[in-house]
């Protein structure tokens, strides 16, 4: 197999492959039998992987930049809006800065280090592909008038890590929110602090005890009335303080339960309650049903958001692999005598 039919044929399987990569994207959303994450990984890790070795190996620049640029605008059939040409402008950009970075550290190499010069392409293929991704969810769920299904998004290390500190740092009566260690029944008790009455007795109290001692007591016996009456209103004070204690408790527990959507005894810690609280609230915004126009355009701008930053982080750390195969592709490829590799004696410029 000559050079050009490898171009040839590296061109139709990303062609081929970016239709399917993009119908995996819009049946992620609408057909309710179809795979959320699984299916377009895959895709997508393909795309991403045709993509690199069309850099590495072709030697028209023109006919790999068109065939990059069909890949993209084969997304439009499946999700078309006017604002997604820009994105798939913004988007191609940055890919041919990619492929361009990647033939430059090519040609620029002593010898050949596939690694490094895929390393100066990954993070603007990474951007690309995930704000495509991104725009593709964005339009079909806002265009899209029937049932919806969304992505599950585990936000639990967003929320403890960045959701729960800000909050801290707002408000200090949350601080007890980044304890590890605290139960519900902690933070309900801390944030109900205010309502507890006092342990001891305060002046105004005392003075009114005085004031119902009879004068003509002895000094001895007018201190033992006033102790008496002192320990019975304090534990009076504390019965209805424990009375108080154990109502709020139980209205709190109450109402995490209601907002949770599961029973709280109060002996959980409070982070992973404040986590799965979150959770809640976002499964429930995210519902398939929404039908407001405004509630889905949020919706759809806050899904996406979310999107980009799971998909971004998870190409980095899965682009790993990705080169690791394309490393592999080329020592078959140059084992089988597909590929070779010549010393060739070059000129440069050299300052002295």
């Amino acid at each position: 197999m000559n050079r050009k039919k490898l171009e040839i044929l590296l061109s139709l399987l990303t062609v081929v492959v970016a239709i399917f990569a993009w119908m995996s994207v819009r049946n992620a959303v609408v057909v309710a039998s179809s795979s959320t994450w699984l299916v377009p990984g895959i895709l997508f890790s393909i795309y991403f992987i045709l993509i690199c070795l069309d850099s590495l190996l072709f030697r028209n620049i023109l006919l790999l930049e068109l065939v990059l640029a069909l890949s993209l605008i084969l997304s439009l059939p499946f999700a078309f809006a006017w604002f997604q040409l820009g994105a798939i402008m913004f988007c191609a950009y940055f890919i041919f800065l990619a492929s361009r970075k990647i033939r430059r550290d090519m040609d620029l190499n002593i010898k050949i280090n596939i690694w490094k010069s895929l390393q100066t392409g990954r993070s603007y293929l990474l951007i690309a592909l995930s704000l495509m991704i991104t725009m593709q969810y964005f339009i079909v769920i806002k265009n899209f008038s029937g049932e919806k299904k969304v992505p599950h998004l585990d936000i639990s290390f967003i929320t403890k890590k960045i959701a729960i500190p800000f909050i801290s740092l707002i408000n200090p009566q949350f601080k007890m929110l980044e304890d590890d260690n605290s139960t519900v029944d902690q933070f309900i008790l801390q944030s109900q602090e205010s309502f507890f009455n006092s342990s001891e007795l305060s002046v105004e109290n005392k003075d009114l005890i005085n004031s119902k001692i009879p004068e003509n007591l002895s000094l001895v016996e007018k201190e033992a009335l006033k102790s008496h009456a002192i320990k019975s209103f304090t534990d009076a004070q504390s019965r209805l303080s424990q009375e108080n204690k154990e109502l709020i408790l139980l209205n709190g527990r109450k109402q995490f339960s209601q907002m949770t959507g599961n029973q709280i005894v109060g002996t959980e810690k409070i982070s992973d309650v404040f986590t799965g609280l979150v959770s809640h609230k976002v499964d429930s915004y995210f519902n398939p049903d929404v039908s407001t126009g405004e509630k889905n355009e949020v919706f759809s701008m806050i899904l996406a958001a979310v999107l980009f930053l799971i998909i971004y982080p998870l190409g980095s750390i899965l682009s790993i692999v990705w080169l690791a195969i394309i490393e592999l592709i080329f020592f078959i490829l140059i084992k089988s005598k597909l590929l070779q590799v010549e010393i060739i004696t070059v000129s440069k410029e050299e300052l002295r």
